[in-house]
């Protein structure tokens, strides 16, 4: 290989890793903060290589969200389903999600979409789009979870279950939130615990759920 032909062929990258960086920068900035100097550092590439490969920002975060979800679901759905116990699968679940909640070396970066895109989702009907779709993600799963649960006898037939995935998921927004607001691991472990212990003895759960 001859060194003009060498030297035209494009710079090669890791989209993975480059996705990964750049949702990290956008989970410490918010989306409005982050520069396009910033995931260019993150990712280690050119802003022109950046457009080329990714697009604009938005479509940056787009991508990189789309990627974070895909590497992801099968982690939450595992910790959520793969034990019979509801009440030792929503333990799973949440520590794992304050685990992720609490990444960062400086400070918990929070969630990815939650807080990183509130801000935007009135006034782009893209986020906003993109912020729905995550709660829907959300409440979709805690109520496969308790049908599963209530049809395998751990809570009564007459559980509204639509009500008890609705505060599962407000606990979650809040644990997100918590975290981005520099709350310890520990106190936000604390505050799941509590709450689906009262959450459970609320529905009716069975002692041995």
């Amino acid at each position: 290989m001859n060194e003009k032909s060498a030297r035209g062929r494009p710079r090669q990258y890791d989209t993975d890793a480059a996705l990964g960086a750049a949702l990290t920068e956008f989970r410490r900035h918010g989306y409005t903060a982050t520069s396009l100097d910033h995931l260019s550092e993150a990712t280690k590439m050119a802003r022109p290589s950046l457009y080329a490969a990714f697009g604009n920002k938005r479509a940056i975060y787009l991508r990189a969200i789309a990627h974070h979800i895909a590497g992801s679901t099968e982690r939450r759905n595992h910790a959520l389903f793969a034990v019979p116990s509801l009440a030792q699968a929503l333990d799973d679940y949440f520590m794992m999600i304050v685990a992720i909640y609490s990444e960062g070396d400086d400070y918990p970066l929070g969630c990815p979409v939650l807080s990183v895109i509130t801000g935007e989702a009135t006034a782009d009907p893209v986020m906003g789009a993109e912020l729905s779709a995550a709660l829907g993600r959300t409440d979709a799963r805690f109520r496969q979870r308790l049908a599963t649960a209530r049809d395998g006898g751990q809570l009564p037939p007459e559980s509204d279950i639509d009500a008890v995935a609705d505060m599962l998921a407000a606990l979650q927004h809040s644990l997100a939130q918590r975290a981005r607001a520099g709350t310890a691991q520990t106190d936000l472990e604390r505050i799941a615990r509590r709450s689906i212990a009262l959450l459970l003895k609320a529905a009716g759960a069975s002692p041995t759920s």
